[in-house]
């Protein structure tokens, strides 16, 4: 996470978020629309971008909720496994489709809240990149992609809810947030830490919920 000086932090979400952005995440080129989630910037998208294609199997029917900008989605769909990704916020939909239509692979994007895109549908695998700062976005650009709510109310609705849709869950945190320990409370004790690894400058745990592979 890029570290400024308190008040310079909302200026520069606000420069950065008003303007397009292109990156390179795997060797992949992958364009972060204005006012969608960066997934570079804020590392976690991208280090989930390059470690979850390892645990695929070609086939196997993953879903991404809260897809952002699609890299993940992206990432899984060139390993082979068939993908369908959501987001509440119809720029991340378009934005992820451009991103799927650019790299030339199949993701099936769909607009909505968390499982309410896939209701009634079932998956080998379910992922999610959840904001996991308490309360609902203290004044920042993309506050509602920063916030997770009163309690961590969005951690604890996906692990609450995924049993529903797919055997196996993932999601991800980073250490470097001040509210780590306490999201980390929210997943729950059935969560296991499955991958711990460092990611220019930030620890980054991976958390599985449900049955273990």
């Amino acid at each position: 996470m890029l570290r400024l000086p308190r008040p310079l932090v909302v200026p520069f979400a606000r420069w950065h978020a008003a303007r397009a952005h292109l990156h390179n995440v795997g060797g992949q080129a992958i364009v972060v629309l204005p006012g969608v989630f960066d997934p570079v910037l804020t590392k976690v998208g991208a280090w989930l971008a390059g470690e979850l294609p390892g645990w695929v199997r070609p086939g196997e029917r993953w879903l991404e909720i809260g897809t952002g900008s699609g890299v993940v989605a992206c990432a899984l769909a060139r390993a082979e496994a068939r993908v369908t990704a959501s987001d509440i916020d119809p720029a991340a939909v378009r934005n992820a489709r451009l991103n799927a239509a650019l790299t030339g692979v199949m993701v099936d994007v769909r607009e909505g809240d968390l499982f309410a895109p896939v209701a009634g549908e079932r998956f080998d695998v379910v992922v999610a990149n959840l904001p996991f700062w308490p309360g609902n976005g203290g004044g920042l650009p993309l506050g509602r992609a920063f916030s997770g709510g009163e309690d961590f109310a969005l951690l604890r609705r996906f692990v609450a809810e995924f049993g529903g849709i797919a055997p196996t869950a993932y999601t991800v945190l980073s250490e470097a947030f001040a509210a780590f320990p306490e999201a980390r409370a929210a997943l729950g004790s059935g969560a296991r830490l499955v991958r711990r690894q460092r990611y220019r400058g930030e620890w980054m745990d991976l958390f599985e919920l449900g049955a273990c592979r």
